[in-house]
């Protein structure tokens, strides 16, 4: 990329100034962009009309030429990127060249970014002139949209479409004056029952004049826009100023070189406050003082600096270098610019008579009723959707809530009935004495927890921990649906299991035997 030909001052600015900066880059020379943006539309808006006239039932009309734009906007970009660096791009060049520019995001932008990407300006730069595609231009798409500048396109976007749409209206309403009737009504043309494809025809007509205008202008700011973003990137500014640099010629070098050595004593000499050699010398002639073109702020105004008396004239001519160097724009601190501020009224104003009415009241009062109906029905709206996404309570369902699933394994147990031996004290016996602790009451535990669910109706939700499978038997203990002598066995089977299991603690071979007993003795007298 030759920067060094670039026509724009590029320099770090914010997203709204690189937007401001397209429409100095259209008025430069926006005459073959938009030459080259109506070759391509005005026979696409033609088209439109005839669908609308012959088909005005149909959104054909408009549609097409809606979808389509993303590709057609292309042709203006390839003259805006050849004018930027200097070179005269015709609109006949930009026709030529643009069936090639049509590769690269085209199905994005035709598919499921049509709808919701405003901001699709400043991603085609990626695509057409940097001829990113895949996982490149993805990341180049991702870096490009930060700090804010994704989000500033797609409000210029929006912004865009918002006066494609005022413009529409104008120009139908400036239509409808001219309509026969009694008296001019801009309204007159939406009146009509019994010309459907006029008015299709007219509707279609003025939404792409409207597009006509403002299309070269939304490719031209989120052009710069995207230049913009690559400059404070890739600081471009700084390496425009590099490449101005030229090298000294090597007998200029070598003297320039002395004059360093000769002056680097009176510098340091001067910085410290101490006075020069006495010598001879001739007055020095020095540039003139850079004046600031504006007052500096209360907070860096010069003050008194503690510097002595100047000792001799070089002390003299080397103070005053130093203060114009720190007086450079870039050194001083702040920047001299314009801004514009409100302008504050006088006290005592004249009372100015009062100009006729430009509005009748009749159409203020259409206006004012239309105003006060959109204005409720969107209160009203807003206050549904507000309620139907943050009033969850107040929703309800007419499908009935599915039954909970019951539990078939606990902690990664299996408390399935079938999965359990005949006889389930001896088995934990016959396992402790085989020295399988850990079997034994994991067995124990599954066991209870089994018949706790297939013999008295407990309902432990799959995926339950042991805490919640022992809280929901003492909840159902307390309701009346569980005796207490089972709400003790299973209290005492989860906590040696736990016990057993996190912690390592065992029990002895006396508790175990005791534990079984009672077990055998409570579940099989409930099964017999």
């Amino acid at each position: 990329m030759q920067l060094d030909k670039l026509r724009l001052d590029l320099r770090p600015r914010s997203n709204a100034q690189g937007l401001d900066l397209g429409f100095a880059l259209l008025h430069a020379g926006g005459a073959d962009v938009w030459r080259a943006w109506l070759a391509l539309w005005l026979p696409l808006s033609a088209l439109a009309v005839l669908i609308s006239w012959y088909y005005p039932d149909l959104a054909l009309g408009w549609l097409l030429p809606w979808w389509l734009r993303p590709l057609l906007e292309r042709a203006p970009l390839h003259v805006l990127a050849r004018q930027v660096f200097g070179q005269q791009a015709s609109w006949r060049d930009a026709l030529r060249a643009w069936p090639r520019e049509l590769g690269g995001g085209w199905f994005r932008m035709l598919t499921w970014w049509r709808p919701f990407m405003a901001g699709r300006g400043l991603h085609q730069p990626v695509w057409v002139l940097e001829r990113a595609r895949g996982k490149v231009a993805t990341a180049r798409r991702a870096t490009i949209a930060r700090n804010g500048t994704g989000g500033a396109a797609l409000m210029f976007g929006s912004t865009c479409a918002t006066f494609e749409f005022v413009l529409m209206m104008g120009v139908l309403a400036l239509i409808g004056l001219f309509m026969p009737g009694e008296s001019p009504n801009p309204f007159a043309l939406f009146g009509l029952t019994d010309q459907g494809s006029l008015q299709a025809a007219l509707g279609t007509a003025a939404w792409c004049l409207a597009c006509a205008i403002i299309g070269p202008v939304y490719t031209a700011c989120t052009f710069t826009l995207y230049l913009n973003r690559r400059a404070t990137l890739e600081a471009w500014d700084i390496e425009i100023v590099l490449r101005q640099l030229r090298p000294p010629a090597r007998p200029a070098a070598a003297r320039h070189v002395a004059s360093v050595l000769m002056a680097a004593p009176l510098l340091a000499m001067a910085l410290l406050g101490m006075p020069p050699p006495v010598q001879a010398a001739a007055p020095a002639a020095s540039a003139p003082p850079v004046v600031p073109a504006c007052e500096p702020p209360d907070g860096l105004r010069k003050q008194d600096s503690g510097r002595g008396p100047d000792r001799s004239p070089q002390q003299a001519a080397v103070r005053r270098q130093l203060d114009e160097v720190f007086a450079h724009e870039d050194l001083r601190g702040y920047r001299c610019g314009e801004q514009w501020e409100l302008r504050v009224p006088p006290e005592k104003e004249q009372i100015k008579p009062k100009a006729p009415p430009l509005v009748p009241r009749w159409l203020a009062a259409i206006l004012a009723g239309v105003f006060k109906f959109a204005l409720i029905a969107g209160a009203i709206a807003l206050v549904s959707w507000l309620l139907w996404r943050y009033a969850a309570p107040l929703r309800f369902s007419l499908a009935a809530a599915p039954e909970p699933r019951l539990a078939t394994e606990v902690g990664g147990l299996d408390i399935r009935e079938e999965s359990l031996p005949a006889d389930v004290a001896g088995a934990v016996r016959a396992l402790w004495q085989q020295g399988q602790q850990r079997a034994a009451l994991a067995l124990l535990y599954r066991a209870t927890l089994s018949r706790l669910v297939s013999r008295q109706s407990l309902k432990l939700h799959h995926g339950a921990t042991e805490g919640e499978c022992l809280a929901q038997a003492r909840s159902a203990n307390a309701a009346g649906t569980l005796d207490s002598a089972s709400l003790a066995l299973a209290d005492q089977a989860t906590a040696l299991w736990l016990n057993a299991a996190y912690g390592a603690r065992w029990p002895a071979a006396e508790t175990v035997t005791a534990l079984c007993s009672r077990w055998q003795a409570h579940f099989d007298r409930e099964a017999a």
